[in-house]
């Protein structure tokens, strides 16, 4: 049974833990299962594979860790690094990557400070070979952006059901359903998972910002 949070018609987030069904450690074992995410009644990790339409199926040990950690960065005050224009994160990045310079040290630079910041406002970048769609989130005053292109997957033959897009939603609400997703889910793997130093270390970050 799935547990959801949030409106579907705005944002939700909903999961559902099943049986592992890898050979793997304890603690990846107690947290596999089902994760969607959904965006104006869309639900933004479905993706089409050999005309099957499939469900994000991994180990949700990996997007509560990804969440944990960085929602200081898209709930604070963490703007885009580099010089710049562009309407949302996607056009950001897009005329980011038309920087060029003949100094090296310099494209270093500009192109470390990039990759930084998706890194700490993408979860892709922790989807651990999972099929994850490529999502960004950013504060914008008192409003979350939700940006998302999938154009990396298709040339593996994966469709995502919305290929990319933009989303605001307020802060508040945002907030709001992104704790009561993690404090759930948090208090399930409470009772399963061996290590109690994890959940220590997941609430004491979320105890940072709430």
């Amino acid at each position: 049974m799935y547990n959801l949070f949030g409106d579907k018609e705005k944002l939700a987030i909903e999961y559902e833990f099943l049986p592992n069904p890898n050979l793997e450690s304890r603690l990846l074992s107690d947290t596999w299962g089902i994760f969607k995410f959904w965006i104006n009644g869309v639900e933004i990790c479905q993706y089409m594979q050999e005309e099957l339409i499939c469900d994000y199926n991994w180990n949700l040990y990996y997007i509560v860790e990804w969440f944990c950690e960085k929602l200081e960065y898209i709930m604070g005050y963490d703007p885009f690094p580099l010089p710049v224009n562009g309407n949302n994160v996607l056009e950001l990045i897009e005329n980011a990557d038309n920087f060029e310079s003949n100094d090296n040290c310099e494209i270093d630079l500009w192109y470390g400070a990039k990759s930084r910041w998706i890194f700490n406002h993408c979860w892709f970048s922790n989807r651990d070979g999972s099929i994850l769609p490529c999502v960004y989130f950013r504060r914008i005053e008192k409003t979350i952006e939700i940006s998302w292109d999938n154009a990396f997957w298709m040339s593996e033959g994966k469709f995502f059901l919305t290929q990319n897009g933009v989303f605001y939603i307020s802060y508040l609400l945002f907030k709001q359903i992104v704790f009561d997703f993690l404090n759930s889910i948090i208090a399930e793997l409470e009772l399963k998972i061996i290590d109690k130093n994890i959940i220590k270390k997941w609430k004491n970050f979320l105890s940072i910002i709430n």
